[in-house]
């Protein structure tokens, strides 16, 4: 059986989204984070292995908001 490498995986981003938005919820802050998560998923898609896009997803959506996060006394 051949594998054509030049093929693009398809990824349902629907099904990615439902999956990392619970975990980012408590941090999102009310900040629009169904934007945030496109937008990550949109830099990570040429990816042609995509096991752990859900992982890199929510890592690259938490890094956005860390600058964001007010200072905790």
């Amino acid at each position: 059986m051949a594998i054509d490498l030049h093929a693009q995986p398809e990824v349902d981003r629907l099904e990615l989204v439902e999956s990392v938005r619970p975990r980012l919820v408590s941090v999102a802050g009310g900040r629009d984070l169904d934007a945030m998560i496109d937008a990550a998923l949109d830099e990570l898609t040429p990816a042609t292995v995509t096991t752990y896009l859900p992982i890199l997803v929510e890592r690259r959506v938490r890094a956005r908001l860390e600058p964001l996060e007010p200072p905790t006394a």
